[in-house]
Parts: structure tokens; sequence; C-alpha cells
């Protein structure tokens, strides 16, 4: 086991790295800075020269000037994985008096009143005006300083898509009881915009449903929107088939439960009466889920995946048709400048399967000349098109022979045309070479069975995500048999847990001290390691707080015992001076430096679960109290306190186990999964999950309780017909 501080049985240490360490981690620092040119100087810097003390320039211990997602010590300690209290919103003068363009107190007293003295015996808050009146107006400005924030928040979030972002923000404004107001907000500011912006809005209400925003909250917020039909039809002559399918989106995306649609009332003729018909039309038609998943039109432009399928579409129509104004259009409609450097590749790999690249090339040099690709998504920056190309070069060549040389002409038309910059030789970038993939690794050069182990690894890694079986994991990767390539397992591992949620990320960091060394060497741990940190910048294209996540990746395994602390030394030689890889680096180094570093990695993913079993021991002592007890409401608040919407399919399973092992209390268990779905908690995704999992296991589970077929078959019949359960 560990001993935060008393490392190799060093005289314990106020931080996790003793002094020493982080000499040597400084030291190696200083010796990759030194690798870099020396930069010209600017204004602030000569400012600084001359005693200036606010423009002096000092390096930023985890702050990447190429990465603006990067977060420094002071991030953290607001970052909401560490912190969960915000930052709130200030509080106004209980006077109510004083404030800008107002006549202040003095003048709207005549002198003659008598102070309220709340020490007076006789005293009696209910009829203290001065104190309601102090109340409300507080209250108000709280509300319309929320409004105001929230109002910000959303025009950033449509502008950037930073789900992320957006969260930590609203979790900052600190007023959980303000939700409904967020709800309401997002949805009309939604309503008056295009398909792009309503998608967005309805996978950000996904993100935050039961995360940051209670479910109450939820479903108040959208009330909230349906009242204010009248007002919203002003602005939104079709603002009742927008709100349906937002509606109907949310219950589709388990937002909402299917009884929501009912509480939609109104006199015939009505709006509200006009909404509730169309929720119902959409919610009852063939293959609705599927409709609804798709009716603000393609996630393009916002989801990562289907971006990079439309640019795939765009350039298959193209390649039949030669139209370049009709890419140029469909490429202006997605609205992911920052993200040309795909369109940039997808455009070259095709041309280098096409005998003939004359097509490709004139597509790129005039999207170039008209503005639509920048030279910066073509070849100068990094993960640039051109670039990627040619860091991936040596496994398209596998697959096409002539890639190389079709490549290198291309390269030199390009540059020719002035399309590129002149300095591109298309060789790949250091982190590609030398040691491996594009991804920097630092692995053994390529073997035909690496793509079969990685399909291998991810495949180990997503069942675990299920099971929770660490045993399990192991167990498979001995069978594999390869472990040379288990640095590829670990890199893939956390690759996969950092685009998940906390739960998974947890679950990862907790795998890892059980494989190491047992299973997976301590060196092939810190190459996979170093392969992560190598291909962090081109990681972050990907997943924009790559490099905040790595960080806590990284300083949990060292904390762990998965990784010693030298490795953040030893791993600075095989990074680029500039690159993203350095300034986690540097940034976790400074985290393990502060005091209590071991507690706060520890809890970096603020408490997830560190196995599945202890979650199903909280479930069943959540039953055994609720079986005792009767008490709903109790029951809800430790189903919710849990914070694991994911695994709600797993107390549903429970549930009706217990309903079966105590047929007695058959009634009451229901009462509760009915009560669960009505109010949200429990989604009906989860919950036909959990009655599946327990049909699936049925036959094993009747050779202990031989009435389970029945019972259950009875339960199931029941919850369809009383409308929690709409799968079968």
């Amino acid at each position: 086991m560990r001993k935060p501080g008393n490392l190799g049985g060093e005289r314990p240490s106020p931080s996790f790295l003793t002094p020493e360490q982080r000499e040597a981690l400084d030291a190696a620092l200083s010796k990759k800075r030194a690798e870099q040119p020396a930069p010209a100087p600017a204004a602030p810097v000569a400012a600084a020269l001359n005693g200036g003390e606010e423009a002096a320039v000092k390096p930023q211990l985890g702050k990447n000037p190429h990465s603006e997602g990067m977060k420094t010590k002071r991030d953290l300690q607001h970052d909401h994985h560490l912190n969960r209290k915000g930052k709130g919103t200030g509080r106004v003068k209980k006077s109510g008096a004083g404030g800008k363009y107002t006549w202040g107190a003095q003048l709207l007293s005549d002198g003659d009143e008598e102070a309220v003295d709340v020490n007076d015996p006789n005293y009696d808050s209910g009829t203290d005006e001065s104190r309601l009146v102090s109340f409300h107006e507080e209250r108000s400005t709280q509300i319309a300083v929320f409004k105001r924030a929230v109002a910000m928040l959303l025009e950033e979030y449509f502008n950037s898509g930073d789900m992320h972002e957006a969260a930590v923000s609203l979790q900052e404004l600190d007023h959980p009881e303000f939700g409904h107001y967020f709800v309401k907000r997002a949805l009309a500011t939604a309503l008056d915009k295009h398909g792009r912006e309503r998608e967005m809005t309805s996978v950000l209400l996904s993100s935050l449903y039961n995360e940051v925003i209670v479910p109450s909250q939820v479903r108040k917020g959208f009330m909230a929107a349906i009242e204010s039909l009248e007002d919203l039809k002003l602005d939104v002559p079709d603002v009742v088939e927008q709100l349906a399918l937002f509606i109907c989106r949310a219950v589709v995306d388990d937002v909402l439960p299917p009884a929501f649609v009912a509480r939609i009332d109104g006199p015939p003729g009505s709006l509200h009466a006009e909404l509730q018909h169309k929720c119902s039309l959409h919610l009852g038609a063939k293959h609705y889920t599927e409709r609804l998943l798709r009716c603000w039109g393609s996630g393009a432009g916002f989801k990562f995946d289907e971006t990079k399928e439309s640019i795939r579409n765009m350039l298959q129509e193209y390649a039949a048709s030669g139209d370049k104004e009709e890419v140029a259009r469909i490429l202006r409609d997605l609205a992911v400048p920052f993200f040309h450097h795909e369109f940039v590749k997808q455009a070259l790999v095709r041309g280098l399967e096409d005998a003939n690249q004359e097509p490709w090339l004139a597509l790129l040099a005039q999207l170039n000349d008209s503005g639509e690709v920048s030279i910066s998504q073509m070849t100068k920056a990094r993960g640039a098109g051109f670039q990627r190309v040619a860091d991936n070069l040596h496994d398209t060549e596998l697959d096409n022979p002539q890639a190389r040389e079709r490549f290198e002409a291309v390269t030199s038309a390009a540059v020719a045309g002035g399309w590129i910059e002149d300095g591109f030789t298309g060789s790949p970038t250091s982190a590609s070479t030398g040691n491996g993939d594009a991804n920097g690794s630092a692995s053994a050069p390529f073997h035909p069975s690496v793509q079969a182990f990685k399909a291998s690894a991810l495949d180990i890694v997503r069942e675990y995500f299920d099971s929770g079986d660490c045993g399990e994991v192991g167990q498979r990767l001995v069978e594999l048999d390869e472990p040379g390539f288990h640095n590829i397992f670990v890199k893939h591992a956390i690759q996969l847990a950092m685009d998940r949620k906390d739960r998974e990320r947890e679950m990862v960091s907790a795998l890892l001290p059980s494989l190491v060394p047992s299973v997976v060497s301590r060196d092939q741990a810190g190459m996979g390691f170093t392969r992560l940190l190598a291909g962090a910048d081109d990681l972050s294209l990907d997943i924009p707080d790559a490099a905040h996540l790595l960080e806590l990746f990284l300083g949990r395994a060292i904390v762990d015992e998965v990784l010693p602390p030298r490795f953040l030394a030893e791993s600075v030689p095989h990074l680029e001076p500039d690159s993203m890889g350095i300034a986690v680096v540097q940034q976790t180094g400074t985290m393990l430096s502060a005091k209590h570093a071991a507690e706060r990695f520890d809890a970096c993913w603020h408490g997830g679960l560190a196995t599945i079993e202890a979650l199903r021991a909280e479930m069943d002592s959540l039953l055994r109290e609720y079986l005792s007890s009767g008490d709903f409401t109790e029951a809800e608040r430790c189903l919710q306190n849990l914070s694991v919407p994911h695994f709600h399919h797993d107390f549903v399973a429970r549930s009706l186990l217990a309903a079966v092992e105590h047929e007695g209390q058959a009634g009451k268990v229901l009462g509760l999964l009915k009560q669960l779905a009505d109010s949200g908690e429990v989604t009906q995704t989860q919950m036909a999950k959990g009655f599946g999992r327990i049909d699936s296991r049925l036959a094993d589970v009747a050779l202990d309780l031989p009435r389970a077929p029945e019972l259950f078959q009875q339960y199931r019949h029941q919850a369809l017909e009383q409308g929690w359960l709409t799968v079968a």
C-alpha cells in the first residue's frame, strides 16, 4: 500500500513529491526549454526588463500557450471534479438602497420612523415589512443576475460547443434551485435559432440531467416553457411544433418521463391542447426513437462522429459530380472552421486512392484561394490536414502501396501552387516517427498483430465498464499472451475513459493498480502514458479538455504507485519542447507538490465508486431500508446521492428480485419503481434494461426461486398496464 509523502523510506514530506524528485523534474524541464529557440523580445517582456512588475513574463506550470483548454493550479482549485462548491453570484446590499441611479435610503425616509429592534421581546419577524421587502428584493436580484449569466453561458456554448465548460459555468453560479430558469431560457433561445443550436440544446439538457440539474427542475423548466406558449408564438410562429419536438426528444433521451405529456393540459382548440396532440403523434409514430434522434437534422457541425460522416458524404458526392461550389456551400453550412483539417485529411486520402489526383488538388486549391480553408488547417497548425496524412502514411501504404509516391507529388504541386507553406516537406513529425504510430507512441515497430490486439483491448475495456470485474480484465490480458503490447492497452483504456464520464474514469484509475505489476509491467504502463503524452495535441482535437484529464490520470497513477514519481522527469526527453505533453507533466508536478496531493488525487473523479460491488451493496442497503420504513422520499434521495443514473438498471433488477423473494412486499417494491419512473429518477431506458436483465437470467433465478418466472411475468404485465414500463 502506498504511503503518501513517504516514498522509498524517506522522511514524510508535506507534499507527495520529495524535494529531490521535484528538483529532478525542474532540471528536466529546464533542459527541455533550453532546446527551444529563444523567442524574439516582445513589448511586455521589454517592459518587464525595465522594471514593470505587471508585465513580467513567468511561465505557468501546466499552461500551454498553444492550448486554451489547459488548466492552471488556480483553475484546478475551482474545477468541478475536485471542488463542487461554486463561486456564487455575489450578494446585493440588504438595505436595497444607495445603488447607482437610485435616490438612496436617506431621501426616501422622513427621519421620524422608529427603528425596529430585533432584540425586542415583542418583536414579530412576520410583521417586519423591512425584512420581507429586503428578502424579496435580494431574491429578485439573484434571479436577475442568474438569468443574465445564463444568457451569456448559452451564447458562449452555441459558439464553442463545449458542454464541459457549460456544465462547470452553471455549477459555479451555485443556484441549483434556479435550474428551471436555465432550462426554460435554453429552450426559448434555441427555438429562435437553427437546427444546429436546437440539437446542441437537446444534447446539453441530456448531459446536464441528473448531473447538474435535478429531474424536478428539468420538468419545471419544460412546464414553464409550455406556460409561455402564447408569448413565444409572437417570435416563433411554429413554436408548438418545435416545442413538441423538444419535449419528445427529451422523452427519448430519458430527460422527461413519458407521463409528462399527459400533464400538458388545456381546453380544446388551445395551444396547449395542440401541443399535447403533436407530442402524442410524434411518440406514437413508427420508429419514433430514430426519427426524434434526428428531429433537428444531422448533428454534423456539433457531434464529432457525425461531422466526420458529413465530410465523408460530401466528398463522395464531389467524386461523382465534381461540383466545387456545392462542396464550398456544404462546408460553410457545417460552420466548423476549426475542424477543416479533417476535411483536408479526408480529401487527401481520397486523392491518394485515386489514380488521378487532379480533381482533389483543384478542390483544395479553390477552397484555399477563396479563404474557405485556411493555410493553418492545411499545413501550418499542429494536427493540420497535410501533416496528419504524413504522420499516418506508413499505415496508409499497407493498403495503398503507391500512397507515398502520390502524396509527394500532391505536396510538390501544392507548394508550387502556393496554397501550402513552402517549408512543408511532407515528413512525419518526430512524435509520430522514431518509435511507432501517429499518436506519438514509444512502442516497438509496427507488427501485423497490433491491430488485432487494439481491437481486443477496446473490447476488454468496454466489457469492463459494464461488469467492473478487474480480475476478468487481467485474465483476458494474460490469455492474449502479448505482454509487449500492454502499453497499447493502457493507452486505449485511458483514452476511452477520457471520452466518457467520471464513473468510467474512476474505474480505469482503479483498474491500473490491480494490473500493475502483476499482469502489466511498470515499463509497459510507463510506455502507455508516454504515448498519451506524446499524442496529447492530437487527442485534444477530439477531447477538448484532454490536457486536464491527462493531468488527473497521470497524477492518480503516481499516487497509486502504478508509476514512480521519477516518471515525470524521465518522460520529458521523449516529448516535443512546446507540446501539450510537456505542459501536462509540468502541471502534474505542480499538483503533486501541493499539500494533500494524495487525498486530492484519490478524489479527483469526485468520489466515483471504485468497484461495482460497493455500488451494489449500497443499492441492497437502500432496498432493505425502504422495505423496512416504506419511505419513498428517502429512497429516492438515497438513489440520487449514488449519482449513477447510468446504472439504475441494476437497481431495477435488484428490486424485481426482492419482489420475487419477498412476495408479500411485492406491492411496495413495484410501487417504488412506479414512483421512480413517474418522477423521472429512473428513465425508461434503464427501467426496460433492468427488466431485460431479469428476463435473460430467469432460468437461473428459477433454480432458487421456482415461482420467479410466473411472478416476473405478472410484474411486467402490471408495469406495462400502468404505463411505467413502455417497452415489453
